[in-house]
């Protein structure tokens, strides 16, 4: 009997495209406490669970680099708090040569989830006074990154948030302004999201020189993606900025998640001629337009394209976060089961949610679906997958 895999073994089979001993299976729960998502090693109602998903699954230890706003050391912004009604909101003035800009973003203090309710950026123009902030390169600090590795060893990898350039822009406006910017000025988009490109690769060989990675965590393709924005402007705003750091990433050795909620069938291919390791989620209907099987079938590991490119992508989900709640264990465990037999042949998949854990308190029968979810992981996801021809 061949000896098992360690986790960092089995995830980088995975994002490889090659068969690991089984299907890893990633809750996306961070190692420590961190703000974007519930905390689960104080919160009573995750007790019943955390041991397991410590102990039984496999770790993709999400962290970021700490930069400045728009890469630039110059950024300058202001912070005003209050808190009431049960709700954090924060004011935010950021300074410009050419003029201040605010936002605000709202906190719902019962819930790790919160949301941007006023945007620096109003009008086109407005992205010209931030371009106007002087640009001080920043320098990578590695230490909390290096010490989260020391402490990891081969429990998983180490992956890094990367916010792709148009992503900048994207934070900067209202999804319907940032929209219509995409067919009514996008050499204005296009001039920013350059600008931005360019420091962000100086920024990130610097951090691949010093030892970033393996694993990194890009978003930005559902910002410019349909029904919202078109495949044309996908091929503008994405395709020149993300495919050059994405090979950047590859010539250090590394792997690339894409991270993209949402519609994604008529961007799939595109996605993948990215140089993406995996995808994650990939959300099928109703809340996407694209299967599991039908991924698989047309960018995965043993498709076509995988074998007139010889790369297939990673599938990476696709449990909805709200099936949690939904269905019962016996439902989760078919679930989990019929996504294992769509995407897990040959290799190429890892077993996850859609989403982290932002809720404050789990419910009896969220906490019943998590350890059903890990359990038929296990079950169900052991190579070989000799059950799939019966």
């Amino acid at each position: 009997m061949p000896q098992p895999m360690t986790s960092k073994q089995r995830l980088w089979a995975a994002l490889s495209g090659e068969q690991p001993d089984h299907v890893p299976i990633w809750m996306l729960y961070p190692r420590e406490r961190l703000s974007y998502y519930a905390d689960v090693y104080t919160e009573p109602s995750y007790t019943p669970i955390i041991g397991d998903i410590r102990a039984r699954t496999d770790w993709l230890d999400r962290r970021s680099i700490p930069s400045a706003p728009y890469y630039t050391a110059a950024t300058e912004i202001e912070h005003d708090v209050e808190t009431g009604n049960g709700w954090t909101i924060t004011h935010s003035t950021l300074h410009t040569p050419r003029g201040d800009l605010t936002a605000e973003h709202r906190q719902d203090e019962e819930n790790a989830a919160g949301a941007r309710t006023e945007h620096f950026c109003k009008t086109i123009d407005d992205l010209d006074k931030v371009l106007s902030i002087p640009y001080q390169p920043v320098e990578p600090d590695m230490t909390a990154f290096n010490e989260a590795a020391s402490k990891l060893g081969d429990d998983g990898l180490m992956m890094i948030n990367i916010g792709m350039p148009i992503g900048a822009a994207y934070g900067l406006a209202h999804p319907e302004n940032f929209a219509l910017w995409t067919l009514t000025e996008r050499e204005r988009l296009l001039h920013f999201t350059h600008t931005i490109f360019e420091r962000a690769v100086e920024f990130w060989q610097k951090a691949l020189d010093a030892g970033a990675g393996p694993v990194f965590f890009a978003v930005g393709t559902e910002f410019v993606a349909p029904p919202m924005c078109s495949p044309k402007s996908f091929d503008a705003l994405i395709t020149p900025f993300d495919a050059p750091l994405f090979d950047m990433i590859h010539s250090h050795g590394g792997r690339v998640i894409v991270h993209h909620h949402g519609n994604i069938s008529g961007i799939l291919e595109r996605i993948a001629d990215l140089g993406a390791d995996g995808i994650q989620p990939i959300e099928e209907p109703p809340i996407g337009d694209c299967t599991f099987a039908d991924a698989k079938r047309r960018i995965g590991v043993g498709s076509d394209r995988a074998r007139e490119t010889g790369h297939g992508v990673c599938l990476v989900g696709t449990v909805q976060y709200d099936d949690f709640e939904r269905l019962t264990p016996d439902g989760m465990e078919a679930l989990v089961k019929r996504q294992i037999g769509d995407a897990a042949p040959g290799g190429g998949l890892i077993l996850a949610p859609t989403a982290g854990p932002y809720a404050a308190n789990l419910t009896e029968r969220q906490q019943a679906n998590h350890l059903r979810f890990i359990e038929a992981g296990h079950k169900w996801g052991e190579y070989p997958l000799d059950w799939i021809a019966e």
